[in-house]
């Protein structure tokens, strides 16, 4: 079976950046490092000295194993900051 170049940029690489991690999250690249300090997302690994992220581990933490694990008031927090911090921004301008 032979895979479209299309469908495969629609699946993660098994390592992945801030970037390409925001992308496939559908947030914001503070939004990572925001989830990141709440506990919500693993923390990266440095390969390169380049921060990456095992998208399996990403996956697991969001999906199953860890669901019970992730702090509501945690999470909360998190997008209240980011938002907070993206109205900051468009003050700025």
């Amino acid at each position: 079976m032979t895979i479209s170049p299309d469908a495969r940029r629609d699946q993660p690489a098994p390592w992945v950046d801030t970037i390409h991690l925001a992308w496939h999250l559908c947030i914001s690249p503070s939004t990572v490092d925001n989830w990141v300090a709440a506990g919500i997302l693993p923390p990266p690994r440095k390969h390169g000295g380049k921060l990456m992220w095992k998208w399996s581990e990403v996956d697991d933490r969001l999906t199953t194993k860890h669901n019970d694990d992730i702090d509501a008031t945690g999470m909360r927090d998190a997008v209240r900051r980011e938002r907070e911090a993206d109205e900051s921004r468009a003050g700025r301008r």
